[in-house]
């Protein structure tokens, strides 16, 4: 059994984590605000959603004109009797304008069913550029993290490397044994395995969020800059009824599901009213060729049209109820969704607020198996330890050290969920 070693073969640097390393944020990495600000700009997805704005403001357009002059040009070509037992063809070509008199509401009804509809597409971009913000911020503190991560498994890879060289300078004097290499051996193996699968995971989240940032991406700030920014957008959010008040009023997809239930009780009240006249004043100007007369003579008519559906195989009460069907849909899926935003809002806040508690602990762990581990090393320098025991304390220094920084990473994704359920994500490009 190995019963000491040099001093500079067990010695370990018992500073800061890789978490605390990656904090120091140059003058030129990319904030996770800025990060977050480029997702939302240039996501594929927000371009889909512009898409379907720009649709529903054409549909507003095409809502306004009903209270606009109509004008249009026509051509007949007709034939006809025009006494007892004389007939004549007659060609005709004019101009008709018509202007809406009174229609009882039904344009109002069909521009304020058109104006929400633009609202709602509006809040549906900014829930789509909210939830590209969002992944993008997920793979950025994934790869802080696991970039932290790296930093702690490389101080054990480093830690058994020179343990292996110390035992193998001691094993040819007697002073290890071939089961003491193995156990090192299995350690450094371990250690090179877990930081190969953790590199692999940086980069997965590096591919990501230069995919959602639409460039490649440098350096990132460190956790500490990433905290500031999540926290300065929860600013008087620090109660849980301002909290959950804000994800009601807030929520880009409650204020989508809002717009859209407004729409359609403005189509369901157009729908009601589809049997109501409509009236026109119509004005007509044109030239007439008489084929008995050989001859072109202007005509002018200037009158009122008055329409009214009296049968249309029940079309217009089909109408009705499937305007109605819509708003009960939608009035359901808005109070669904304002009950699960309520109980994820309730549950964000109180699961922020563990896990900042549990970070505090953690760090105290942390800071007492240093102490320990520092404890064993000493004794076993001086043959009081033995070598399970102090890979066993080296070990879960490091459980402690990794512990902290889940702790650390737990709780900022908590903030960022708190972000989404308040509507309070990046919606534009802060950086170019």
């Amino acid at each position: 059994m190995l019963k000491t070693l040099p001093a500079a073969c067990v010695a370990l640097t018992l500073g800061v984590a890789g978490s605390e390393v990656l904090a120091q944020s140059g003058p030129h990495c990319l904030a996770l605000d800025d990060a977050m600000g480029l997702a939302a700009a240039r996501a594929p997805e927000v371009a889909g959603a512009q898409a379907r704005l720009a649709e529903a403001e054409a549909e507003a357009v095409a809502a306004r004109s009903l209270r606009r002059p109509q004008v249009s040009t026509f051509g007949r070509s007709s034939v006809g009797d025009t006494g007892l037992t004389t007939s004549q063809i007659e060609n005709q070509l004019g101009l008709q304008v018509s202007q809406r008199l009174y229609d009882f509401g039904d344009a109002r009804l069909a521009i304020a069913a058109a104006q929400n509809q633009v609202e709602q597409r509006g809040h549906e971009i900014s829930a789509q550029q909210a939830a590209s913000a969002q992944m993008l911020a997920d793979a950025y503190l994934t790869r802080l993290e696991t970039l932290a991560v790296i930093d702690v498994v490389s101080e054990r890879r480093d830690y058994f490397a020179r343990q292996r060289d110390a035992v193998a300078a001691l094993l040819t004097q007697g002073g290890a044994t071939r089961a003491d290499r193995a156990q090192i051996e299995a350690q450094l193996a371990n250690a090179e395995a877990d930081a190969l699968e953790l590199e692999f995971l940086a980069d997965q989240a590096a591919t990501r969020i230069r995919e959602y940032a639409g460039e490649p991406v440098g350096e990132l700030c460190g956790h500490e800059g990433a905290a500031n920014d999540l926290s300065s957008r929860l600013t008087g959010l620090e109660t849980l009824d301002a909290l959950v008040q804000s994800a009601l009023s807030d929520n880009p997809l409650i204020s989508a599901r809002t717009s859209a239930i407004r729409a359609l009780e403005a189509r369901l009240d157009r729908a009601r009213r589809n049997r109501l006249p409509v009236i026109e004043a119509v004005g007509i100007a044109s030239y007439v060729y008489d084929d008995q007369r050989e001859d072109w003579e202007g005509r002018d008519r200037l009158g009122v049209d008055v329409s009214v559906p009296l049968y249309s195989g029940r079309a217009l009460s089909a109408e009705r109820d499937q305007a109605a069907a819509q708003l009960a849909f939608e009035q359901s899926a808005l109070r669904t969704l304002q009950r699960e935003t309520r109980e994820e809002a309730e549950i964000a806040f109180r699961r922020a607020i563990s896990l900042e508690a549990q970070l505090v602990r953690r760090e105290i762990v942390a800071d007492s198996q240093a102490e320990y581990f520092e404890a064993i090393t000493g004794e076993f320098q001086y043959g009081l330890g033995t070598l399970p025991d102090l890979v066993d304390a080296r070990l879960a220094y490091e459980r402690a050290q990794i512990d902290v920084i889940s702790a650390r990473f737990d709780w900022l994704r908590q903030k960022l969920e708190l972000l989404r359920l308040t509507g309070r994500m990046p919606t534009s490009a802060t950086a170019d």
